[in-house]
């Protein structure tokens, strides 16, 4: 066998080696592609299905923040019209108390002015009844009082019948008389006449002249007086009708 078959057949053994080394080659990465393409097929199916997962997923988070949004703005909605509604009751509450406010105040000051008022009047009225107290004093002192002394030392002995004399004591055996004028004998014989029946026993009588009692008279058994002097009767009058001013139990025209 020469050089040549040789060389032949050894580019045909390598051509058949080659080829078959290319066949397993091919088979190999054949294999391997396919492999790879169902890995990635399989990864690429994986992905989506976990990006139509979370596709979903994002789906129902927007679903639930357009349903937050809507309860959150449907809450505030609501808050701000309680809190409208509860300002409008507290704007009513502070102008229903600063109209009783006004309205304490106004009545207050009402009374407040009816009270000054009725002082002032009550001062008037007093001071009048001072006044005309006063004024009568100097009438009767300058022009009538004899008119109404005669009138007063009747009227006063007339009423000296009915009073107990039980309490003047048996040793008083003297009797001081007190008249605006001189006391008339017939006035002393009277008044006489009825301590004696009262007492049982006669007694002295000691007159004096007072012009300041105006008009009537004044006994004094001791420490016992009777006074039936005009003065005595205008003050007790005035003291009566002061009481009744500050009582409010004088009627007003």
């Amino acid at each position: 066998m020469d050089l040549g078959m040789l060389l032949i057949k050894a580019l045909v053994l390598g051509c058949i080696v080659t080829a078959v080394l290319g066949f397993i080659l091919i088979k190999f990465l054949s294999r391997t592609t396919e492999g790879a393409v169902s890995r990635l097929n399989r990864e690429t199916e994986q992905v989506r299905s976990k990006q139509s997962e979370l596709n979903g997923k994002i789906k129902e988070a927007n679903e639930e923040l357009v349903k937050r949004r809507a309860e959150a703005d449907e809450l505030v909605l609501k808050m701000k019209e309680e809190a409208a509604q509860k300002a409008k009751e507290e704007r009513e509450k502070i102008v229903t108390k600063a109209r009783q406010d006004s309205e304490q105040i106004i009545a207050k000051a009402q009374r407040t002015k009816d009270d000054i008022r009725a002082v002032l009047e009550q001062e008037m009225e007093l001071k009048a009844v001072d006044f005309a107290t006063l004024v009568l004093k100097e009438i009767l002192s300058d022009k009538g009082a004899g008119a109404f002394n005669h009138v007063l030392i009747d009227e006063f002995l007339e009423n000296l019948e009915e009073v107990d004399m039980d309490m003047i004591s048996a040793d008083v055996n003297s009797l001081d008389v007190v008249t605006s004028t001189t006391l008339s004998d017939q006035h002393k014989n009277k008044l006489a006449d009825i301590v004696k029946k009262k007492l049982g026993r006669s007694v002295s009588i000691n007159a004096s002249v007072d012009k300041k009692i105006i008009a009537g008279i004044i006994l004094k058994f001791g420490s016992l007086s009777l006074d039936g002097g005009l003065k005595h009767l205008l003050e007790d009058q005035e003291v009566d009708v002061k009481e009744r001013i500050e009582k409010g139990l004088l009627e007003r025209e």
